[in-house]
């Protein structure tokens, strides 16, 4: 653990104390939350005590550019220091897996996201409001964490979004084998993960564990003019377990979640938000998202799904009104 002291307008002292393994490292920081992580530099101290348990050099490998800073302008956290505090590595994307840039691996420049093999699933989720602007990609990894809590990012800070029940943030069985595909269809792709060669088919099929003897039908149905587009890949890998073409059935089901916004000002609040997804477009079911930064960025997780924000009983004046909380004061 790191205790950060300022020493001055502009200089810090930082002063250290190794432990042995990760469950002292949990007790003794338990201990400080009524000392010096409650002191004025305590969010500072808990930032250099999970960089010096990564390492300094470790954090520098994870990251896309070693030279990017982990606090960008105005103070805010950079995309590598928000990985690292949810998975504990420093990778510079939200998608699942790595992907190359460029046509040859050998020359070409290599992107890490979540690398679910290596850190598995992450307890917590992430959801972006640069996702439903259409600037990222979050993968499905962090879209279905082990615990049904996301962070939600948006341009401006940071806010908590919960359910209390585990299931919300499972996967259903046509997601997990998407997310298979998707692995699958990332490791032979091209460019970004929608272009893939016919040459990558069979192992592709192999690694998904289908058959030698749905080769030739494969290549029928999927190779155009030698290249093998995601989408086409998807769809049909979803027919062959039996799965529907299309996102899973989830009439009728009403999730209730939680959202916990800490600035301060105006002051901590906690509102209810419920979900109630459909398979039909909320722009005509009472719950669009058009304008509506917030809603945007939950469909980007439940598509199509009704959103309402309601102020939580019993949270008092900082509970805030009953009206969507605006994504740009988030």
């Amino acid at each position: 653990a790191a205790i950060a002291t300022a020493t001055g307008s502009c200089s810090l002292s930082v002063s250290g104390r190794v432990v042995g393994h990760a469950a002292a490292a949990q007790h003794l920081l338990e201990e400080a939350v009524d000392s010096w992580l409650a002191g004025p530099c305590g969010v500072l101290s808990f930032l250099c005590s999970v960089l010096l348990s990564r390492s300094i050099g470790t954090v520098r490998e994870d990251m896309d550019d070693m030279t990017t800073p982990l606090i960008g302008g105005f103070g805010h956290c950079s995309q590598e220091l928000v990985n690292l505090m949810l998975i504990g590595e420093a990778s510079s994307n939200v998608f699942d897996g790595s992907r190359w840039l460029g046509d040859d691996p050998s020359s070409g420049f290599l992107v890490k996201g979540i690398d679910g093999d290596r850190v598995g699933v992450p307890l917590v989720g992430y959801l972006s409001e640069l996702e439903a602007m259409r600037y990222v990609t979050v993968g499905t990894l962090y879209k279905h964490p082990d615990c049904p809590i996301w962070v939600l990012g948006s341009p401006t800070h940071y806010t908590l979004l919960f359910s209390m029940r585990r299931s919300d943030a499972q996967l259903s069985r046509e997601a997990s084998l998407e997310q298979r595909a998707k692995k699958v269809f990332n490791d032979n792709a091209l460019d970004e993960g929608s272009i893939a060669m016919a040459s990558s088919l069979g192992a592709m099929l192999t690694a998904l564990g289908i058959g030698s003897d749905r080769l030739a039908q494969a290549q029928q149905e999927l190779v155009n003019e030698d290249v093998v587009l995601w989408q086409d890949f998807k769809f049909w890998t979803a027919r062959q377990f039996g799965c529907s073409d299309g996102p899973s059935q989830a009439s009728s089901s009403k999730l209730n979640l939680f959202l916990y916004d800490g600035q301060d000002p105006p002051g901590p609040s906690l509102r209810s938000i419920v979900v109630e997804q459909s398979d039909i477009d909320p722009r005509f079911a009472g719950g669009g998202a058009d304008g509506d930064a917030f809603a945007a960025t939950l469909h980007t997780r439940w598509p199509n799904a009704v959103v309402q924000v309601m102020p939580f009983a019993g949270a008092g004046s900082e509970g805030g009104g009953g009206g969507a909380p605006s994504m740009t004061s988030l």
